[in-house]
Protein backbone atom coordinates (compact mmCIF):
# COMPACT_ATOMS: atom_id res chain seq x y z
CA UNK A 1 0.00 0.00 0.00
CA UNK A 2 2.67 2.82 0.65
CA UNK A 3 4.72 1.65 -2.79
CA UNK A 4 1.95 3.12 -4.49
CA UNK A 5 1.22 6.19 -2.52
CA UNK A 6 5.35 6.77 -2.22
CA UNK A 7 5.14 6.68 -6.51
CA UNK A 8 2.01 8.87 -7.18
CA UNK A 9 4.29 11.63 -5.03
CA UNK A 10 7.26 11.23 -6.84
CA UNK A 11 5.74 11.31 -10.26
CA UNK A 12 3.32 14.55 -9.25
CA UNK A 13 6.89 16.09 -7.45
CA UNK A 14 9.07 14.88 -11.01
CA UNK A 15 6.22 16.51 -13.10
CA UNK A 16 5.56 19.78 -11.49
CA UNK A 17 9.80 20.04 -11.62
CA UNK A 18 10.37 18.58 -15.39
CA UNK A 19 7.03 21.30 -16.73
CA UNK A 20 9.27 24.26 -15.32
CA UNK A 21 10.78 26.25 -18.04
CA UNK A 22 13.99 28.37 -18.12
CA UNK A 23 13.22 32.10 -19.25
CA UNK A 24 14.43 33.27 -22.39
CA UNK A 25 17.36 36.17 -22.62
CA UNK A 26 18.31 37.08 -25.58
CA UNK A 27 21.92 36.89 -26.02
CA UNK A 28 23.22 38.73 -29.21
CA UNK A 29 25.06 41.45 -28.66
CA UNK A 30 23.35 43.80 -30.69
CA UNK A 31 20.78 46.47 -29.53
CA UNK A 32 18.82 49.23 -31.84
CA UNK A 33 19.66 52.74 -31.12
CA UNK A 34 15.71 52.84 -30.26
CA UNK A 35 16.23 50.39 -27.08
CA UNK A 36 19.39 51.95 -25.99
CA UNK A 37 17.89 54.02 -22.86
CA UNK A 38 21.57 55.50 -22.00
CA UNK A 39 22.21 56.98 -25.25
CA UNK A 40 19.42 59.69 -24.64
CA UNK A 41 16.24 60.23 -23.31
CA UNK A 42 12.86 58.93 -25.88
CA UNK A 43 11.76 62.41 -25.86
CA UNK A 44 14.87 64.44 -26.17
CA UNK A 45 16.32 65.15 -29.42
CA UNK A 46 19.68 64.69 -29.94
CA UNK A 47 21.96 68.12 -30.99
CA UNK A 48 23.84 68.44 -34.33
CA UNK A 49 27.38 66.88 -33.84
CA UNK A 50 26.42 64.64 -31.44
CA UNK A 51 27.65 61.08 -31.68
CA UNK A 52 25.45 58.48 -30.44
CA UNK A 53 26.12 54.91 -29.92
CA UNK A 54 24.97 52.36 -32.82
CA UNK A 55 26.75 49.51 -31.90
CA UNK A 56 28.56 48.28 -28.99
CA UNK A 57 31.79 46.25 -28.76
CA UNK A 58 32.02 44.24 -31.77
CA UNK A 59 35.20 41.29 -32.03
CA UNK A 60 36.25 41.39 -35.18
CA UNK A 61 36.53 37.92 -35.39
CA UNK A 62 33.32 37.66 -37.19
CA UNK A 63 34.08 39.38 -40.16
CA UNK A 64 31.41 41.00 -41.07
CA UNK A 65 28.49 42.30 -38.47
CA UNK A 66 25.00 43.48 -39.28
CA UNK A 67 23.80 46.60 -36.98
CA UNK A 68 20.61 47.31 -37.71
CA UNK A 69 19.52 50.82 -37.11
CA UNK A 70 15.92 51.95 -38.36
CA UNK A 71 14.04 55.02 -38.62
CA UNK A 72 13.45 55.92 -35.10
CA UNK A 73 16.78 56.84 -34.32
CA UNK A 74 16.59 58.84 -36.79
CA UNK A 75 19.12 60.53 -39.68
CA UNK A 76 22.49 60.17 -39.65
CA UNK A 77 25.35 62.07 -42.22
CA UNK A 78 28.23 60.29 -40.45
CA UNK A 79 29.17 56.98 -39.24
CA UNK A 80 31.74 56.57 -36.89
CA UNK A 81 34.10 53.20 -35.98
CA UNK A 82 36.10 53.24 -33.18
CA UNK A 83 38.70 50.73 -31.74
CA UNK A 84 37.79 49.60 -28.33
CA UNK A 85 40.29 46.99 -27.84
CA UNK A 86 43.31 45.49 -30.04
CA UNK A 87 43.60 46.34 -33.73
CA UNK A 88 40.89 45.81 -36.26
CA UNK A 89 41.13 46.37 -40.35
CA UNK A 90 37.61 48.11 -41.39
CA UNK A 91 36.90 46.97 -44.96
CA UNK A 92 33.64 48.07 -46.03
CA UNK A 93 30.70 49.82 -44.42
CA UNK A 94 27.31 48.98 -46.38
CA UNK A 95 24.81 51.57 -45.17
CA UNK A 96 21.71 50.81 -46.53
CA UNK A 97 19.22 53.32 -45.48
CA UNK A 98 15.32 53.27 -44.88
CA UNK A 99 14.50 54.69 -48.75
CA UNK A 100 16.28 51.27 -50.38
CA UNK A 101 18.95 52.72 -51.54
CA UNK A 102 22.72 51.40 -51.09
CA UNK A 103 26.15 53.11 -49.95
CA UNK A 104 29.75 50.92 -50.11
CA UNK A 105 32.35 52.69 -49.00
CA UNK A 106 35.30 50.92 -49.39
CA UNK A 107 37.07 52.48 -46.01
CA UNK A 108 40.61 50.27 -45.64
CA UNK A 109 41.60 51.27 -42.56
CA UNK A 110 43.72 49.85 -39.63
CA UNK A 111 42.28 51.44 -36.81
CA UNK A 112 44.01 50.69 -32.91
CA UNK A 113 43.08 52.11 -29.66
CA UNK A 114 46.72 53.57 -29.60
CA UNK A 115 47.09 55.21 -33.22
CA UNK A 116 44.21 56.07 -35.87
CA UNK A 117 41.46 55.27 -33.29
CA UNK A 118 38.68 55.96 -35.71
CA UNK A 119 37.70 55.59 -39.54
CA UNK A 120 34.99 57.99 -40.28
CA UNK A 121 32.73 57.59 -42.92
CA UNK A 122 30.47 60.62 -44.51
CA UNK A 123 27.15 60.36 -46.20
CA UNK A 124 27.37 63.80 -47.07
CA UNK A 125 23.68 64.80 -46.10
CA UNK A 126 21.43 63.54 -42.73
CA UNK A 127 19.61 60.05 -43.94
CA UNK A 128 17.77 58.12 -42.18
CA UNK A 129 19.58 54.43 -42.36
CA UNK A 130 17.99 51.47 -41.97
CA UNK A 131 20.97 49.15 -41.31
CA UNK A 132 24.78 48.86 -41.85
CA UNK A 133 27.15 46.50 -42.67
CA UNK A 134 30.53 46.49 -41.70
CA UNK A 135 33.58 43.97 -43.19
CA UNK A 136 36.72 43.55 -41.18
CA UNK A 137 39.66 42.11 -41.16
CA UNK A 138 38.82 38.49 -38.72
CA UNK A 139 41.96 37.90 -38.29
CA UNK A 140 43.58 40.83 -36.00
CA UNK A 141 41.34 39.82 -33.14
CA UNK A 142 40.16 43.53 -31.76
CA UNK A 143 37.03 45.30 -30.96
CA UNK A 144 35.21 48.30 -32.24
CA UNK A 145 32.25 50.02 -31.95
CA UNK A 146 29.87 51.77 -34.11
CA UNK A 147 28.77 55.30 -33.50
CA UNK A 148 26.45 57.81 -35.90
CA UNK A 149 26.20 61.60 -35.71
CA UNK A 150 23.47 64.02 -37.54
CA UNK A 151 26.57 66.42 -38.79
CA UNK A 152 29.57 68.41 -38.42
CA UNK A 153 32.99 67.32 -37.27
CA UNK A 154 36.35 66.69 -39.10
CA UNK A 155 36.10 63.69 -41.59
CA UNK A 156 38.96 61.23 -40.70
CA UNK A 157 38.89 58.96 -43.50
CA UNK A 158 41.01 58.02 -46.46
Amino acid sequence: MRSPALFTVIVVGVGSVASAEPKQNETSGRVSYAENADSAKPDEPRRPGEWVELASATPSKHGTEYVMIGKEAGAFSQLRIEAVKGRTEVQVVKIVFDDGSVKRVRVEKRISTKRDKNAVVDLKEPKVIDHIEVTVDSGLGGHYAVYGSSSGGPVATR
